[in-house]
């Protein structure tokens, strides 16, 4: 099946280095609604989001 897409190479915001978004991953974000290309390559992704997720403040009840 051809979903249309053509790998496309990104450079990250994060370390600076290229990384592939393949058709897959396209097709995914289209289908997710999303309009924009990834900004970080995998690796920075799942470390931002490691970073972010230990960043939130979880408050205790009083």
């Amino acid at each position: 099946m051809d979903s249309g897409f053509e790998p496309k190479i990104l450079i990250c915001v994060e370390c600076g280095q290229e990384f592939v978004f393949t058709a897959n991953a396209q097709e995914y974000f289209a289908e997710k609604g999303y309009t924009e290309d990834p900004k970080r390559c995998k690796h920075c992704y799942m470390q931002h989001k490691r970073d972010k997720r230990g960043s939130e403040v979880i408050e205790e009840p009083a």
